[in-house]
């Protein structure tokens, strides 16, 4: 399965002024003073690896991505071929997919709800599987792929409420290969169907066998904005778990898989998106503290401890427990990694620490437990109470 991650990459788009004048409500003793400050604002790093579709940085948002709260209507087309005819009905193939919703429901916290409207019908697309992947996924290929099957389905479809397009390929069709992509347009490249411009969704390919319903997770995660944190070159042939080098079996957006050791999103990723709130996040200018910090997979509580190191660079500490998805997790505890903005999805946005991959290759042992510590960017992180509340963590800056 990890050589076949290599070949799952997502074929992304590549490619104010204000007056004096102040309303008559607004108190005229109003100074710079007394407005509010955002706390948080030096570890809300910004977008800034080059690309203009994803980014691990989120403030401010890419325009064109998804909304990340409240309700989301997801539309379904079901396409076969003329050589990979669909055998099974159209709902036990919606139900392929049908998972990920709760997935979305607890990464968010009940913050979206993704919700499907699937068209339980086979359309049948002009050419064989094979013949639409021939020579890799372009961003224009992709997106004419995606308006045949749409236009297929448009006299049964109304597709004006549409936020999320998803073309579910018959799950046979071994011709669509390992590559069930993400569709991210950027600069107004997409498509346009009953009068709702739509620049978000995902394809299906043969690998959704293997990843399962959590493949849909992670793509349409891409659309909400985030990156991959698998690699996608190979450093060390010798080892076969090069591809999950920089943070092992943690988030889905790396091993994307029910069977990884903890595929919850990291809570910086999840604050990213809106579904942790500022006021879980401990942003740290003079670092020397002790935090406590709650489960990321429960609700209420500080979320994570941010450090910023340099403008598009930060320390984040957060807590993982054997909970929800995260229940087959090896080792419980604290765990510390650095998100660095400047650079690109599949090289290493975040990287997870400790990063021994001689003797822990999945870092399935990186949470430190209580009386561990990790030191990294000159941040020392030990753990001094750790029970069901979460971890209390001392920080010092070396």
């Amino acid at each position: 399965m990890i050589k076949k991650l290599i070949a799952f990459l997502s074929i992304l788009s590549l490619s104010i002024s204000f007056t004096s004048c102040a309303p008559e409500s607004m108190p005229t003793d109003v100074t710079a003073e007394s407005m509010p400050t955002d706390v948080t604002a030096d570890c809300k790093l910004p977008v800034a690896d080059g690309r203009g579709d994803v980014s691990i940085g989120g403030w401010p948002r890419i325009d064109e991505r998804l909304i990340s709260t409240g309700d989301v209507t997801a539309t379904v087309v079901m396409v076969d071929f003329p050589d990979a005819p669909a055998t099974m009905t159209p709902a036990d193939a919606f139900a392929r997919i049908s998972p990920a919703a709760d997935v979305f429901k607890e990464m968010s916290y009940g913050k979206l709800n993704y919700t499907f409207k699937p068209q339980l019908k086979w359309y049948r697309m002009s050419k064989n599987s094979s013949n639409y992947v021939a020579g890799g996924w372009t961003f224009d290929k992709h997106r004419d792929y995606i308006t045949e099957a749409a236009k297929l389905a448009d006299a049964d479809t109304d597709f004006s409420k549409t936020d999320s397009l998803i073309i579910l390929a018959n799950p046979d069709a071994r011709g669509m290969g390992y590559s069930g992509p993400a569709f991210a347009a950027i600069r107004k490249s997409g498509i346009t169907l009953d009068g709702k411009y739509i620049s978000n969704g995902a394809t299906s390919a043969y690998d959704l066998n293997d990843w399962k319903s959590i493949w849909l997770n992670h793509e349409v995660t891409h659309t909400l904005g985030l990156v991959d944190l698998y690699a996608f070159t190979q450093s060390n042939p010798a080892n076969r778990h090069d591809g999950l080098r920089y943070t092992g079996e943690f988030s889905y957006m790396g091993l994307s898989s029910y069977e990884s050791n903890a595929p919850s999103l990291f809570a910086y990723e999840r604050w990213n998106l809106g579904w942790i709130d500022d006021s879980q996040i401990k942003c740290l200018k003079d670092v020397k503290s002790t935090e406590l910090i709650s489960p990321v997979q429960t609700s209420g509580g500080v979320k994570a401890v941010v450090i910023p190191i340099s403008r598009t660079k930060a320390v984040v500490i957060e807590s993982r427990r054997a909970l929800g998805i995260d229940k087959n997790i090896a080792k419980s505890g604290a765990l510390v990694y650095v998100v660095d903005s400047s650079i690109q999805s599949g090289q290493g946005p975040v990287k997870v620490f400790p990063s021994d991959v001689s003797s822990d290759p999945r870092y399935l042992k990186a949470p430190r437990a209580l009386g561990e510590s990790i030191t990294t960017e000159g941040i020392t992180v030990k753990v001094t109470k750790s029970d069901d509340s979460g971890d209390t963590v001392e920080i010092t800056k070396s």
